[in-house]
């Protein structure tokens, strides 16, 4: 991928700020489909990896969430893949087998002002409330605020 001059200001600060405050993620292949990765460890010590792909128009686009691991992940009595687009869920219809499509942003509510670290926070809460359903089943979106 060929990203502007302004593109690469915006990579780089955002980078900078990531690995500032998550020093455990980072950018990869920046010349071809960047993706932010990482492994989050959650509040009960489970490792769940989170990767974020941007857009050819980052920052004016919104880029797409996945936990990837573990595969598969589960819920409280099937895969959350299986939800496909739901907003109790908070997850999109997946593109890629297996992974779990996080909703951080709907893409009409996306502005240019919001970072990737606030994207990689809202991955984690997405994960804490998660695992907030697995006790009882209860829908993501019970524990989420809608933003």
């Amino acid at each position: 991928m060929v990203w502007d001059e302004w593109q690469r200001y915006r990579l780089a600060a955002d980078r900078q700020a990531l690995l500032q405050q998550f020093p455990g993620f980072d950018f990869f292949n920046p010349f071809g489909r960047t993706f932010v990765y990482g492994v989050y460890h959650s509040n009960t010590g489970h490792p769940y990896g989170i990767r974020i792909y941007l857009p050819a128009g980052y920052p004016d686009e919104c880029p797409t969430t996945y936990v990837t691991e573990p595969l598969p992940l589960m819920g409280y009595t099937q895969p959350i893949v299986a939800y496909g687009t739901s907003h109790e869920m908070h997850t999109w219809a997946s593109d890629r087998e297996g992974w779990v499509k996080v909703c951080t942003y709907r893409p009409e509510m996306w502005s240019a002002a919001i970072s990737i670290v606030k994207i990689v926070r809202k991955a984690m809460l997405w994960v804490t409330a998660y695992e907030c359903h697995l006790q009882d089943g209860s829908p993501i979106s019970r524990f989420l605020m809608d933003a």
